[in-house]
């Protein structure tokens, strides 16, 4: 964990989706202080006229509207400082790297608790602050 979900619309020039997530991987693995092989990220295209802004449809996604959808999913442990290192890291990668302006991004950040993720087989469980570990 981290992970980070893109969505969007089909660009009207072909998209190299694998290297722009294993670019955008580093770049928010740097940003963050991540470890590289922590970071996960998937890009999902939305069928053209599946997107509505204003009441407006679009075949492709336009650089100047419909922005890239992006969710960062990370623990709930990141301070403040840090969950805005990760949003601006995503939105600086993906404005380098898609044609698509930075003020045409759209992230949320969503928190995962201790004891509400599952991975490796398990319940993961981390130590709130303050708590012995």
């Amino acid at each position: 964990m981290p992970f980070i979900h893109i969505h969007s619309l089909p660009f009207q020039t072909p998209l190299d989706v694998p290297q722009v997530l294993q670019a955008l991987s580093q770049d928010f693995a740097l940003a963050t202080g991540t470890a590289l092989e922590h970071v996960s990220a998937t890009w999902q295209f939305l069928q053209p006229g599946h997107y509505a802004v204003a009441g407006r449809t679009a075949p492709s996604q336009p650089s100047d509207s419909h922005p890239l959808l992006v969710t960062v999913l990370a623990p709930d442990f990141w301070p403040p400082s840090r969950i805005e290192q990760s949003l601006r890291a995503v939105a600086v990668s993906l404005a380098a790297q898609v044609p698509s302006a930075r003020n045409n991004v759209f992230i949320h950040h969503c928190c995962a608790h201790s004891g509400q993720v599952f991975d490796g087989g398990d319940i993961v469980r981390w130590p709130t602050p303050g708590e012995p570990s």
